[in-house]
């Protein structure tokens, strides 16, 4: 997966940690290998390593549910799914059957931190934001989300897959940790949930920003409808001055689109000042097309919006609408030309000048 992860033993081709032995770890395996895995650590397992358990308060601030949730919370991590099976139904039926564990066990709140292109998925399944984003160990920018395991309207409302398993075992009774958070949390969903909200309003906001975008743009030359349709596809993120969304060379494949405040582009090569990119503009487009190394530190210099784009959508969407993915394509290309040719001249000037 490319991850910088601790504790890894490449010799062995292993990956372990303190946690794995009070843990419920999944996975599946064909042959004797293992084509994906998920784990599970519940907070009355985690208590009993005093450091993790810090660690982890302080990623996903869960006292409040701990005190509150009438039941048990766990983390979800380590989730991964062999490359040529991503795609495929294993995913799904790792994480459902994560699911019906989590539940029987009498979870009622799983958290997870989630890298801005799992975002969109872990949504899709149930999972809403709370709380503000984190850069967290060495896995770099990541979101902490929150699923409530039983709220039965979400899961609907998101078309999530754990909706039917759920209902198989739902109590007559009202499930009163469900009306706690939405009551507790309700102005932190309306900051952070954006999926939740008005989804016309998103759709105006976006259309209003592709009609300001002048001269070379991502959305120069698309239609209304196309413009909705990039929209839809992406994941709305709100991030905080002084976010740090990109860390030079971390190994990561999503683009963003500036869709309010600004950000500044920095590199750690002498001679190249900070770029501050506003709304309209992208950034990450070069990992998003060659799946390589980020190029440039990229730090929130004012509160704002981004719209992410992942590269498993973009292979999505080409398939489906080639068209429009061939205009997306064009307007990439022009944009990281157009940098090219400012970045050469400012270096032909430096050179010129001694």
């Amino acid at each position: 997966m490319k991850k910088k992860v601790m504790d890894a033993d490449h010799a062995h081709r292993k990956v372990t940690d303190e946690l794995d032995s009070i843990s419920k770890n999944f996975v599946v395996k064909k042959d004797d290998r293992i084509l994906g895995a998920l784990r599970l650590t519940y907070t009355d397992e985690l208590a009993s390593v005093p450091g993790k358990f810090s660690e982890y308060q302080e990623v996903f601030s869960f006292q409040p549910f701990l005190d509150n949730a009438r039941g048990r919370l766990c983390f979800t991590s380590r989730l991964m799914i062999s490359p040529e099976l991503r795609g495929s139904t294993l995913l799904w039926r790792l994480l459902s059957e994560a699911f019906r564990t989590a539940n029987t066990d009498g979870v009622r709140f799983d958290f997870c931190a989630a890298p801005p292109y799992m975002a969109q998925l872990y949504a899709q399944l149930g999972y809403r934001r709370y709380k503000s984003n984190i850069l967290y160990q060495s896995f770099g920018y990541d979101i902490p989300m929150v699923q409530v395991i039983r709220d039965e309207a979400h899961l609907e409302a998101c078309g999530s897959p754990f909706l039917k398993a759920l209902q198989q075992s739902l109590p007559d009774e009202p499930c009163q940790e469900v009306g706690w958070f939405l009551e507790t949390y309700a102005e932190a969903l309306q900051t952070y949930d954006l999926l939740s909200l008005d989804r016309s309003q998103a759709l105006d906001q976006t259309a209003q920003l592709a009609l300001e975008s002048k001269g070379e743009s991502i959305f120069s030359g698309l239609s209304r409808e196309e413009v909705d349709e990039l929209r839809l596809n992406t994941y709305p993120l709100k991030f905080e001055a002084g976010d740090h969304i990109i860390c030079e060379e971390e190994q990561r494949e999503e683009m963003f689109i500036v869709e309010q405040g600004s950000v500044s582009v920095q590199r750690q090569t002498a001679g190249f000042a900070p770029i501050i990119l506003g709304r309209g503009h992208i950034f990450g487009e070069v990992s998003l097309l060659t799946a390589t190394g980020r190029t440039a530190d990229v730090i929130a210099v004012e509160d704002g919006l981004i719209l992410v784009l992942t590269r498993q959508t973009m292979m999505r969407l080409m398939k489906r609408n080639p068209e429009l993915m061939a205009t997306l394509l064009l307007n990439i290309g022009r944009i990281l030309a157009g940098r090219f040719i400012g970045t050469y001249e400012t270096l032909k000037q430096e050179i010129d000048h001694g």
